[in-house]
Order: C-alpha cells, then sequence, then structure tokens
C-alpha cells in the first residue's frame, strides 16, 4: 500500500518524468518569493508551464518544511463545494466527523509547517481564494498557486511566467525531439525558427517535437509556415497571440494525427485523471473506431505525446489543455452526451463489481487500492449524474454501491456529500434510494452522528415497507441495532441485530450486512456477561472471513475476540487479538478502526496490576488516540459510555502507576507520534 493509516509528513509531489529545461532565473525568483511570503501565485496562459514549474520549485524546499511538501491538483474539481474535499485528499487524510471541512483543515493545520501547492485553480479563483485566506491561520502553512489569474488577495505575491528564452526553448525541442528520435540531430536554426512560430510556448513545442518521428525540422517548419501564414491573414496581417499560437499548434498537431487518433484524442477528454486501456476500449470504441483499434490509435498519440503513460502504472492521461482541447473537438462531433453515459456505465460498472467482491470477501485490498486509483472517473461519472435529471437513480445507484469505500476506506465525509445531493435530487421511494438511506446511515454512524444514522434507519425502514423492500428493511434494522449499541442500550441492540443477523443468513452466500452484524451482535452479547456466546458468534465470523478471504470484517471480529478473551480472563491471548486486528486495519487506511483498537490495547495493558512498562505503553497508545481522535475530527469514542468508562480507567491506572506527570508526558509523546509510528510499536 502506498501510505500507511493517519497521517504521514513526507508529502506528495509527482515524480518528475521528463527533464527540466531552463528557467533558472524563474526558479531561483520563485524559491526567494517562498521564503519571504506565505501566499506566491504563479500565473500564465495555459500551456507556458506553470505546473512544471511550481513542482520542481516546492521539491527544493522539503528540507524546510517538517510537515511535508503537499499537491492539489484541481484540475477535475467542478463543484465549489468539493475542493476542500480535493485538499483532504491531497493531504491523505480522513475526516469522519460531520463538520465544515475547511474548520476541520483549518484545525488540522494550525500547528503544521508545510507547503501546500494548489495547482489548476483558475476556475475555482473564488473558493480557492476564500480557503487559502482560512488556511493561512496557522502561521506555519504557506501556498504556492498555479492558476492563470491571481487569487486577489492582499498578501499574495505573483509571478507572471512568460515562455522560455529562445535558448532555452531550442534545448527543449532538441531533448523532447531525442526521446523520439535519438539519433537525430536538426539544423538548430531550423529548431529556433520553429520555436519561434510556437512563441516559445513549451507545451506547444513539446507536441511539436514529438513529430519528429515522422516528419523532418524542415518539414515541420514548412507545415508551421503555412499555419502561421493564415492566422496571420485571418488576423488581417496581426501575428497570433500566444494563446492563438498554442491553438494553432494543438490544431495542426490534431491534423496531423491519423483519422482514428483524431476520434479518440476527442473521446479520451471525457475522462478525468488518468484511465487504462480497458476503460478506453469500453468507452471509445464505437462503429467508427472498433475495440481492435483503439490501442494502436492509442499507442499513436502517445509517440505524438498528445497523451503521457506511466510505465510503472501502464495507465494514461491527457494534459489539462490537450484535454480541454479534445472536449471542444468532442462537442463539434456531438458526441458529449454518448462518451459522458458510456463513461458512466463503464465506472457504474465498476463500482458494482468493487461492491460484489469486496461484500464477499474477494481482493478487498485490490479493490481498495484500485477504487483509489479510479477516484478522479468515478467522482466524474457521479457529477453527470447528478446534473442530469434522467440519471438521478443511477447517480443513487453509484453512490450507494461505493458504501465501502465511503465507510470502509476513508472518503466519509466525501460519501456523505453525494448521498446527501443524491437523496435530495430523488424524493420518490425506490430500491435505490433505500440502499442509498442505509448506506448513509452507515456513513453517518462513522461519522459519530448516530441520531442522524437513526434517523435514516428509520427512514429506510418507512420508506422500504411501502415497497416491501425486506432487503432494505433488514439493513435498517441492522443499523438501529448498531445505534442501540453505540449508545449503550445492549437489550435492544441486540434485539435488532439478531433479527438482521437472521435475515442475513436466509440468504445464499455472505452480503455487506451479515458479519458487521455478527461482530456487532457478539459485542453486545460480551456487554451483557455472555462472553462464551459472544465467543461462539465471532468464531462462526472468522471462519466465514477466512473461507471467503474477507479482511475488514476481520480485523474488527479480532477486535471483539480481544474483548471476549478479556472478560474470560486472557489477557495475552486478549492481546494478541488486538495486535492481529490492528495489523489488518493498515491496509485499509482504517482510521477508526486503529483508534478503537490502539485504545483496547490500552485497556488490556492496564488490566489487574500492571507494571511500569505495560503502564508506559498504554500511556503512549492513550496520548496517540485522543490526539487522533481529535485529529480526524471525531469525539472520542463516540462519546459511548461504556468505551468512555474504560478508557477513563486505563488512564487511572497508569498513572497509578506513573504518577500524572510521567503520565502526560509519555501521553504527550504518543501524541505527537505518525498514527504509523503508533501501530508499528504496539504490534512489535
Amino acid at each position: 500500500m502506498d501510505a500507511p493509516p493517519g497521517w504521514r509528513r513526507g508529502g506528495n509531489l509527482p515524480a518528475e518524468l521528463a527533464s527540466f529545461i531552463g528557467r533558472g532565473e524563474h526558479l531561483r525568483r520563485l524559491t526567494e518569493m517562498l521564503a519571504a511570503s506565505r501566499l506566491v501565485t504563479v500565473t500564465g496562459p495555459g500551456g507556458v508551464g506553470k505546473t512544471r514549474l511550481a513542482v520542481r520549485a516546492a521539491g527544493s524546499q522539503h528540507g524546510r518544511f517538517p510537515d511535508g511538501v503537499w499537491m492539489a491538483d484541481l484540475s477535475q474539481v467542478r463543484d465549489p463545494e468539493m475542493v476542500p474535499h480535493a485538499l483532504i485528499a491531497a493531504l491523505e487524510l480522513q475526516d469522519r466527523s460531520t463538520r465544515d471541512r475547511v474548520d476541520f483543515l483549518v484545525d488540522f493545520l494550525h500547528d503544521k509547517e508545510l507547503l501546500l501547492v494548489l495547482d489548476t485553480c483558475e476556475h475555482l479563483v473564488a473558493e480557492c481564494s476564500e480557503l487559502v485566506e482560512r488556511l493561512l491561520g496557522g502561521y506555519g502553512v504557506r501556498v504556492l498557486v498555479t492558476s492563470r489569474q491571481p487569487l486577489g488577495l492582499d498578501i499574495e505575491q505573483r509571478l507572471p511566467l512568460p515562455p522560455l528564452d529562445e535558448a532555452d526553448a531550442v534545448e527543449l525541442f532538441l531533448d523532447r525531439a531525442s526521446l523520439v528520435q535519438p539519433d537525430l540531430a536538426p539544423d538548430r536554426q531550423t529548431v529556433a525558427q520553429i520555436c519561434r512560430h510556437l512563441d516559445r510556448m513549451p507545451l506547444a513545442i513539446e507536441l511539436a517535437a514529438g513529430r519528429l518521428s515522422a516528419l523532418s525540422a524542415e518539414q515541420l517548419l514548412s507545415l508551421l509556415n503555412d499555419r502561421f501564414r493564415l492566422l496571420r491573414r485571418e488576423a488581417h496581417g496581426v501575428g497570433p497571440t500566444r494563446h492563438h499560437a498554442l491553438r494553432a499548434t494543438m490544431g495542426w498537431s490534431h491534423e496531423l494525427c491519423e483519422a482514428d487518433e483524431r476520434l479518440l484524442w476527442a473521446r479520451l477528454a471525457v475522462f478525468a485523471g488518468s484511465f487504462d486501456l480497458a476503460a478506453a476500449k469500453y468507452v471509445c470504441a464505437s462503429d467508427e473506431l472498433p475495440e481492435a483499434e483503439v490501442a494502436g490509435a492509442l499507442s499513436g498519440l502517445v509517440d505524438k505525446s498528445i497523451v503521457t503513460r506511466t510505465s510503472s502504472s501502464g495507465r494514461y492521461r491527457l494534459l489539462d489543455t490537450i484535454r480541454a482541447y479534445g472536449a471542444e473537438r468532442l462537442e463539434e462531433l456531438d458526441e458529449t452526451a454518448w462518451l459522458c453515459s458510456r463513461h458512466r456505465d463503464y465506472y457504474l460498472d465498476l463500482a458494482r463489481q468493487a461492491e460484489r467482491s469486496w461484500s464477499k470477501g474477494s481482493r478487498q485490498v485490490y479493490w481498495y487500492l484500485r477504487m483509489v486509483v479510479e477516484h478522479p472517473n468515478v467522482m466524474a461519472s457521479m457529477e453527470h449524474c447528478l446534473a442530469t435529471p434522467h440519471e438521478i437513480e443511477r447517480g443513487l445507484d453509484l453512490a450507494a454501491s461505493l458504501w465501502f469505500l465511503w465507510h470502509a476506506c476513508g472518503f466519509t465525509g466525501e460519501g456523505a456529500h453525494y448521498l446527501d445531493r443524491a437523496l435530495k435530487a430523488s424524493r420518490r421511494p425506490s430500491r435505490e434510494r433505500c440502499k442509498a438511506l442505509w448506506v448513509r446511515a452507515f456513513v453517518a454512524s462513522g461519522q459519530g452522528d448516530i441520531e442522524g444514522a437513526e434517523r435514516l434507519a428509520r427512514r429506510c425502514a418507512e420508506e422500504a415497507a411501502l415497497l416491501g423492500d425486506s432487503e432494505a428493511m433488514t439493513y435498517a434494522s441492522k443499523m438501529t441495532g448498531l445505534c442501540a449499541y453505540l449508545r449503550g442500550d445492549f437489550p435492544r441492540a441486540t434485539a435488532y441485530l439478531e433479527l438482521a443477523v437472521k435475515s442475513f443468513r436466509a440468504e445464499s452466500g455472505l452480503n455487506p450486512g451479515l458479519l458487521p452484524a455478527i461482530v456487532e451482535l457478539a459485542q453486545c452479547l460480551g456487554a451483557q456477561g455472555q462472553p462464551e456466546n459472544a465467543e461462539q458468534l465471532l468464531s462462526e465470523c472468522l471462519d466465514l472471513c477466512e473461507a471467503n478471504g474477507e479482511r475488514w470484517v476481520r480485523s474488527y471480529a479480532y477486535w471483539a475476540l480481544a474483548d471476549v478473551h478479556r472478560a474470560l480472563g486472557r489477557t495475552s491471548r486478549a492481546i494478541t487479538s488486538a495486535q492481529r486486528a490492528l495489523r489488518s486495519k493498515r491496509e485499509f487506511h482504517d482510521v477508526i478502526g486503529s483508534l478503537l483498537v490502539m485504545e483496547t490495547l490500552a485497556w488490556l495493558l492496564t488490566d489487574g496490576s500492571p507494571d511500569a512498562a505495560s503502564a508506559e505503553q498504554a500511556a503512549l497508545l492513550l496520548g496517540a488516540a485522543e490526539a487522533g481522535w481529535r485529529r480526524f475530527g471525531l469525539e472520542r469514542l463516540f462519546g459511548s459510555p461504556p468505551f468512555m468508562d474504560q478508557s477513563e480507567e486505563a488512564v487511572r491506572r497508569a498513572v497509578a502507576v506513573l504518577g500524572e506527570g510521567a503520565f502526560q508526558e509519555i501521553a504527550d509523546k504518543g501524541a505527537a507520534f505518525d498514527l504509523d509510528e503508533v501501530i508499528a510499536r504496539a504490534v512489535a
């Protein structure tokens, strides 16, 4: 997995896939501006190299920022409300609370020393300006922005980025040309003329250099001469602007593509972020572009530098300016609506595949990682559905199918946002709406909003009764039982969960509700003095998990089993079970699960008459857990009375051994650790 649960300090700057040429003076000035100002914006037209300069400058700043250098790509964010979510995701955080997302970010960043790079903000200037103004309340935070226009804040320093100077433009052309024709040695004067025609714009130069696989430099220059003579005539003798120069180069590159490549370029514009070959084939193939020919056309676009390919992942991407040009061509072809529907079908089907596999316990880690990678495209499909009236039911279906991503994989706030939008847009009772209601209740419970989860579960039950939807009724019972358990009303919780487990067992195979309901029922029985019955249920659950390769619920079963062993006086086995749970939770970025298990380990270490070493480890875990609940925006232990009582007792016992001063010193040390550091210590 790319990163452990919780938060790490390193940052997330992308690797530079090609050599960085020129810009020495601008790089020096930008570095100086970052040292002097807390907000710097690099401005300039599309294709001038703002992002490359920002990434290079930010990469040189790691030593100055103990909490890392982080980049958020906002190019595919269309909903202004999603800007804070995009930043939370870029920072690899999980906000599971119901708080305002900007408030969460402000609280998280107030004591951090880090650099934020907000890339491609021109379509969200007002939202980015407001967000940055709030975030700069944290003294150690600095922000580097790339945008075609400044944010307009008083403290903002601006660095307008012009095209390359001629010498650097020539060097860039020669470097990129060597990638397609290593033995080529074009005449430098000819190259200089080409670069002047292209107004020394980096993106235009890279596109032109990519054509040397099929043309000589002299042929390239001749074609450009023809193109720009036409532009000058159209502009009544006035030379083309930089914007026109880039568009002219784009149009010229488009014309030089084969017919199938031109069509594919337009159709690929529907993708957000990266995509793989399978997606391109499904979404873009048609009678005019047969599926068997998509791979060849895609390879041709890669060779011409229209599409970039990451060798490590085998995924493809269009630069934003190139995507925008393709989108215009797609509109001209009158295919935008059709391509958006194809795109929606592919990612809705992918979400359903992931849900089925997750529910059956198959390849859960794979699907977690896969859906994180596919996240931009899935969200683009969601936006399409919610913006298109006749697609709302599909939007409900997509949002509900992703319950595992929202609840189990840390995208809780985003899930709440999309489910709320979908439910608001569709008031008519339906099976899709009922599923979305119980999923939203599930998400609310993970946010610590027990009252909201109960309300949603009731609504689900009411609408399911109208429809005769017995499956949704069962999930509503399961969610009602979970809420009662979290409130400490164990008899009521047991009644609802027993009903749910009985109904789930009547279905063939695993489903999303059975295993979690068994774990929750076992916890209820354990809390009511029935550890033997609880152990029997958990043994059944673990057997089902092992037989089906299920890993997420298994971690919760081991956590619950730790409590059972504790109740039966098996402290050593209880600690082993808790450690097994904690190891599993690292695979899914399961922050809540990790914090719950850390609390349980602390309780176990202070049972009976703990020695100094056990008390110290418990203090470390308690300090880390308390900081974690606060960091991720949640009330500690959801405010659950039985949980809080045990936590307070663990603190009292550890203080009795260590003394209040020593306990607090160790707890503070735990609070300062990254979550993965604490987990590594706990499972060692």
